[in-house]
């Protein structure tokens, strides 16, 4: 359903009536949407993490390849991935799992920008919060351009990317 309509438009009597089956079943398996989109979030997540490669990072295909998924990712889950940022807005729990999906992202990238500095790629820069602007600037882009148009062009997005990234961690 997110495919076709935002999460805030949704309801549970929608829900569950494309399901075709009675509200009550839902209440016995989920507290409300939210637990909808956490549940869907949490195995999204455990399946891109299992695709992360994490091979040579002084190889300049590998980071090209995590972005790569990264665009992936949101081509094929957007929907999905921007009904959880505007879920975030309305629901503790969904904020709390949201600023954790945060952090491991800005946690991954920091690890990627600092054994760059160290291997001497990547110039001195402060990993932290380069990583936190970066993928800030990952998120707001991709989810902009899925509220725009989910069919968004994967190359065109990707090479937006990879040119800001190439340019910070391999100038």
């Amino acid at each position: 359903m997110l495919q076709q309509r935002r999460f805030r438009d949704l309801t549970v009597d929608d829900v569950m009536q494309e399901a075709g089956l009675p509200r009550t079943v839902f209440y016995r398996h989920f507290a409300g949407l939210s637990d909808v989109v956490l549940g869907l979030l949490d195995d999204l997540m455990n399946r891109v993490l299992a695709e992360y490669d994490v091979g040579d990072r002084n190889d300049r295909g590998v980071l090209r390849r995590q972005l790569a998924l990264v665009v992936q990712t949101f081509r094929e889950h957007g929907r999905l991935l921007l009904a959880f940022e505007e879920a975030a807005h309305h629901d503790d729990d969904v904020e709390r799992a949201y600023r954790a999906w945060v952090e491991q992202t800005v946690e991954l990238t920091a690890q990627l920008l600092q054994r760059g500095v160290r291997e001497g790629h990547t110039p001195p820069l402060p990993a932290r919060e380069v990583a936190r602007a970066l993928a800030a600037m990952n998120a707001r882009y991709l989810l902009e351009l899925v509220a725009r148009d989910p069919t968004f062009d994967v190359d065109s997005a990707l090479e937006a990317l990879w040119t800001v990234w190439s340019r910070t961690t391999w100038p």
